[in-house]
């Protein structure tokens, strides 16, 4: 009951943490094929592009004349690919750091079921048109570590 409540609190900021980064949560707790998702949202293409601009700053920022030329190329090519993406989210979550972080324990097992799930949401007509991501939050004492891409 105590790890429950844990898991929901840190799904319920984890929630939060991804609509105000421009993630549009569609579904949480989805079950499909003996697997649970814990979070299925879209970022949009507006959103990943701002975020690809932002980081093309702190790189030219740091860069010579050559890399700024090469980055901006880069850049260019990288905009041009990036459409609204479907992300599942793994949300893993602790009340204390002592087992060690919560993606820490994202099995190759869980991994695997995800992915089965994923596959799975592709075949629904709403879902198909997207490429798929998966992140893992992991909510240690409170505080929210977001790993985007992590398997």
């Amino acid at each position: 009951m105590f790890n429950e409540l844990i898991w929901k609190d840190g799904e319920k900021k984890t929630v939060e943490f991804m609509e105000k980064r421009g993630f549009k949560v569609v579904k949480t707790n989805f079950s499909c094929v003996g697997v649970e998702l814990d979070i299925i949202s879209i970022l949009p293409k507006a959103v990943q592009k701002k975020n690809l601009k932002i980081q093309l700053k702190k790189l030219l920022k740091r860069s010579d004349r050559k890399e700024k030329k090469m980055l901006k190329i880069s850049y260019k090519t990288r905009m041009k690919q990036v459409n609204d993406l479907l992300v599942i989210t793994e949300v893993k979550a602790r009340s204390n750091d002592g087992f060690g972080e919560g993606k820490e324990s994202v099995s190759e097992q869980k991994q695997f079921n995800i992915i089965r799930g994923a596959r799975y949401l592709q075949t629904l007509p709403e879902f198909a048109k997207y490429q798929i991501r998966f992140d893992v939050a992991s909510v240690d004492s409170g505080e929210i570590n977001y790993t985007e891409d992590a398997f």
